[in-house]
């Protein structure tokens, strides 16, 4: 499939977004009540910030779905092997360092969960795309409708407002779901809905508003409404006017596309279980020492610095892959295939 620059831009985009996030309150703490009773800029920009950049794991998603996953076994191992790949890479860098790594810590990075909790997620809906693809495919504009009208009547009432255990705002598979629906029904249909065929600064205008409405509520209403979730109505509606955007630019770039490609990595290091800690309270130390306004420009330089550095590394990432897929992967796959065919044939599959 023939990659297209503006969304590729988008991904990087994205991953870059999760950084900052993760900048925020994830590493500094939220905004407190008395943060809420008495209004600061501090405090309004700190949620603000938050809400901004929490679109981008659905962003991500949309962005599959959009494309349609075409889910391979050499792909899902592609993804599980960028996984060891860098935690191993992790593992000994840290130890040439001199730091003492349990045993515990080496296994915990191939335990997904954590802020690994998206590579679970992910695979499950990797698995089952070809059904959803199905339904995507086959069902006619109304029954589209409905199924997603359906579907986000009980993602936002028990995903957002009561956030019922199996949605945990929207940090399941069960969410990525209707994302990924989501994102096929406007790749089919959105050139035929007015509000979905905006252009790219109307929709910028419209994320800016539903960004800026739930940091609005928060102060109007002292009260911590659950908007920063990915289930949330505001940062889903917020999700899909920043990714259409996207969508109505045209240009090509092989610079980007070549950096995309990596972007996957940028996520892997920094929330890696060992190396998450470490990540925290570098973002803490430098809040304390350089303030609000300065530490949104440390910020931002440091996730385009690091998010490079990532996606230098990824590149030998994916060519020992090349080499293991050449002289020993691509033979075993080949050789698996065969033996599935045969059961099938055998079984009158």
């Amino acid at each position: 499939m023939k990659r297209e620059s503006n969304i590729e831009l988008l991904r990087i985009i994205a991953m870059l977004l999760v950084v900052l996030l993760h900048a925020n309150y994830s590493s500094l703490g939220g905004v407190k009540i008395s943060d809420i009773e008495v209004i600061t800029p501090n405090s309004f920009i700190k949620a603000f910030a938050e809400q901004l950049c929490i679109i981008c794991v659905n962003v991500f998603i949309l962005i599959s779905g959009w494309f349609g996953i075409r889910p391979s076994i050499k792909g899902g191992l592609s993804l599980l092997y960028q996984i060891a790949f860098f935690h191993i890479l992790i593992v000994l860098f840290l130890f040439s360092l001199g730091e003492t790594i349990s045993i515990s810590s080496i296994i915990l990075g191939f335990y997904f969960g954590a802020l690994y909790w998206f590579v679970v997620s992910y695979l499950i809906l990797y698995t089952l795309s070809p059904v959803l693809n199905a339904f995507a495919e086959t069902a006619n504009a109304r029954l589209y409708v409905s199924v997603l009208a359906i579907y986000f009547f009980f993602e936002f009432t028990y995903g957002w407002a009561f956030n019922f255990g199996a949605f945990n705002s929207g940090y399941t598979t069960i969410s990525f779901i209707g994302l990924y629906l989501l994102a096929r029904f406007l790749y089919k249909y959105s050139s035929k809905i007015k509000i979905f065929n905006l252009n790219t600064s109307k929709n910028l205008l419209l994320y800016l508003l539903f960004t800026i409405i739930p940091v609005i509520l928060l102060f109007a209403t002292k009260h911590d409404l659950g908007t920063i979730a990915y289930s949330s109505p505001f940062v889903i509606l917020a999700s899909v006017f920043f990714f259409l955007a996207f969508t109505k630019m045209h240009f090509s770039s092989k610079a980007i596309n070549y950096i995309s490609v990596s972007t996957f990595s940028i996520y892997l290091i920094h929330c890696h279980p060992i190396i998450a800690p470490h990540f925290k309270e570098l973002m803490r130390n430098a809040y304390d020492f350089l303030g609000g306004g300065l530490y949104i420009v440390f910020a931002i330089i440091f996730a385009t610095c690091y998010g490079f550095c990532c996606v230098v590394l990824d590149k030998g990432r994916i060519w020992t892959w090349n080499l293991l897929c050449k002289h020993i992967l691509d033979n075993i796959l080949f050789q698996f295939n065969n033996i599935i065919n045969k059961l099938y044939t055998r079984i009158g599959l």
